[in-house]
């Protein structure tokens, strides 16, 4: 299997987000907040280890079941494939980082912080309609 550069770009975000955990370490709480309930209080914890790889590992996972997708769909744009592939890269070490500045002690309103990525994430699917349509 070769591995695309999208597929390297997008991993490297995800070890790095990981790496920095790695950093920061001993200045983490043993039990880390990993999940934000509505009003913006976190909701669901778990131990530092799995805090500072979970994520980043999701993410890794992510990557590659997208890129089975697209290569089991001969038809597939390749842009497109290489445009979700960094989307799910950035928006899972934003995620990641956001959730390790929390556990640092910088208290931010997440749903805000989110915000960023639901615009990006209106962006892409008008981005994905739109082309749908031109294509038909």
């Amino acid at each position: 299997m070769v591995l695309q550069r999208s597929d390297l770009i997008a991993s490297a975000m995800l070890v790095l987000a990981a790496l920095a955990g790695v950093a920061f370490w001993d200045a983490l709480p043993a039990e880390m907040a990993i999940h934000f309930g509505p009003g913006g209080d976190p909701d669901s914890y778990v131990s530092r280890p799995v805090g500072v790889v979970l994520a980043p590992a999701i993410g890794l996972g992510a990557i590659a079941i997208a890129r089975a997708a697209i290569r089991a769909d001969p038809t597939s744009d390749p842009r497109v494939g290489s445009a979700a592939i960094y989307f799910v890269g950035g928006v899972v070490s934003y995620v990641h980082g956001l959730v390790l500045a929390y556990n640092l002690g910088h208290r931010f309103s997440m749903t805000a912080a989110l915000v960023p990525v639901f615009v990006a994430t209106a962006v892409l699917v008008a981005w994905a309609v739109y082309r749908d349509r031109i294509a038909s």
